[in-house]
């Protein structure tokens, strides 16, 4: 039997977790963090492996419209 490579959300997700401690965040950083990220991929709809720059704008203001804190926005 074959190993499959992992699916490009676990490996993105992988990858982010990797980077953390290179960046001294606090310990609450991973999850905050990720749940961003989900929240983003949940209102794209689609794979953050192919999110534009356009994407993270539009997301941004839809945050803003939607009375989310910018300190929520500027971490999509």
């Amino acid at each position: 039997m074959t190993k499959q490579p992992p699916a490009p959300a676990a490996s993105l997700r992988a990858r982010m977790i990797a980077d953390m401690p290179a960046r001294n965040l606090g310990p609450a950083s991973p999850t905050s963090r990720l749940r961003a990220c989900k929240r983003f991929a949940s209102w794209l709809g689609r794979s953050l492996e192919t999110v534009s720059p356009d994407d993270v704008k539009h997301f941004q203001q839809h945050l803003i419209e939607s009375g989310t804190s910018i300190c929520t926005a500027a971490k999509p």
